[in-house]
């Protein structure tokens, strides 16, 4: 890979968008390049606020034991500035009552750890933990609209500042390396195409799911940390998760599929709470205190851009995160796999750091976003009114997959391998063991 004027790593290195993908893949660059510059087109907060660019950090962001590892090992310090802000540690086998539609789980203790908060807390604490390095710089304002080229390869960014942005030098937009991390919005397949490149395939699974959220502090304090409600394919489409943050309070997150989205009101909220296959999450609001207006969401499709099976692609540029692999929020994956993008990002560049960096890393980092986007994917084309292609074979693996969440209801052992599965602390192929097929098929 070249250099700007050294002999060792490329010195400087941009991040479109800060996010959590943008944050983590910055640090992961502090590591290789001399300066590392996140742009972002909105003004970001100075302190633990939603942000306006992501309109879905109002609602629960769940942190999976593999992200949380990843995260902590990055950011050194982390877990106790969250504590301190008051975030609380989760296991997630013994502080969580998770009602199936076969069963509540069980709850017995398990290594399976990571942090609740919200996902404005984290963004905060990994910005202010990012800016103490003096490699880094992060702006505000400044929004990328085309990749700047020199042949086959990615030199820097074009920028349009909004109001009150700073007025960056010119080779403060020219990189080695230039990281797309700008989420479902990210204009990456447009940019390419300006340079001739082609653009992705995509596929596109979409349950047509919809979010309503509110903050709450409890009347009683629960004998659980989590409270998740699972909906039923085929007879109740909604669903609905109760998880600690900070300040006291709870985030309630009500979900509902194909097209049956729950109201933002507060009397139709309620309501929705009221018609889940349990009544354990409208039980927890008796009593309860609002302590926010009620936020809808409705981007939740699973999209995932193949940028690996193109054949031309410029030197210097990657796209990770959301804006290579989206996936349906409601299965907690997002915030994980960016970080576990991260790290292959990190194992790239130390492999063959002066070897270009494009195809192959987009090559590596499908691979890994791979597992995750078919078990959000699958998962949703459970669900009548599903827009997607479903694979053959689809059915049998729903009703194998039926039949271990039945058995892991009965058994703490095959319960704890799930969640494994779940967190990507194992490959899903662990769920085909023998002793989970034994089990799973025994089960009635």
């Amino acid at each position: 890979m070249p250099t700007s004027g050294s002999a060792s790593a490329p010195r400087r290195a941009i991040v479109i968008g800060a996010g959590i993908a943008g944050l983590l893949a910055a640090r992961v660059l502090t590591r290789h390049f001399e300066r590392v510059t996140l742009l972002d087109r909105d003004s970001l907060p100075a302190g633990p606020e939603p942000r306006a660019g992501a309109p879905q950090s109002h609602h629960v962001h769940v942190l999976l034991t593999r992200g949380w590892q990843i995260m902590s090992e990055q950011f050194p310090g982390l877990g106790d500035a969250l504590a301190a802000a008051g975030a609380h540690e989760i296991d997630w086998l013994d502080d969580v009552a998770w009602h199936t539609p076969f069963g509540q789980a069980p709850r017995v203790p398990s290594p399976l750890r990571s942090r609740a908060c919200t996902r404005g807390l984290l963004e905060y604490q990994l910005r202010t933990a990012l800016v103490a390095d003096e490699r880094v710089r992060i702006h505000s304002g400044l929004e990328v609209t085309g990749l700047q080229a020199v042949g086959e390869r990615i030199v820097g960014v074009q920028v349009h500042r909004r109001a009150g942005a700073p007025e960056l030098a010119a080779d403060e937009l020219r990189a080695d390396l230039v990281v797309d991390a700008g989420g479902r919005a990210s204009k990456a397949p447009t940019w390419l195409a300006a340079l001739g490149y082609p653009e992705p395939p995509e596929t596109i699974i979409d349950a047509q799911l919809g979010y309503a959220t509110r903050l709450y502090e409890l009347s009683a304090r629960p004998d659980w940390k989590v409270l998740y409600a699972m909906g039923k394919p085929g007879k109740n489409p909604r669903g609905g998760v109760v998880y600690p943050v900070e300040g006291g309070r709870h985030i309630v997150t009500l979900v509902g599929y194909g097209g049956v989205f729950p109201p933002v009101d507060e009397a139709g909220f309620l309501e929705f709470a009221g018609a889940l296959e349990t009544p354990a999450l409208r039980n927890v609001l008796v009593g309860a205190t609002p302590c926010s207006a009620i936020h809808g969401y409705r981007r939740t499709e699973n999209r995932l851009r193949h940028y690996e099976r193109l054949r031309r692609w410029p030197d210097g540029f990657v796209v990770l995160g959301d804006a290579a692999c989206a996936l349906n929020p409601v299965y907690g994956q997002g915030m994980s796999v960016a970080a576990v993008a991260a790290t292959v990002l990190g194992a790239a560049l130390r492999a063959r750091p002066y070897e270009p960096l494009g195809l192959r890393f987009q090559r590596r980092l499908a691979a890994g976003n791979l597992a995750a986007f078919m078990t959000a994917s699958s998962d949703d084309l459970r669900w009548p009114g599903t827009t997607g292609k479903v694979s053959p074979g689809l059915k049998l693996m729903h009703r194998f997959v039926d039949r271990v969440f039945a058995a892991a209801t009965r058994s703490p052992e095959l319960y704890l391998r799930l969640i494994e599965v779940l967190h990507l602390m194992r490959p899903s192929r662990d769920l085909f063991h023998p002793s989970v097929l034994r089990r799973a098929l025994l089960t009635r």
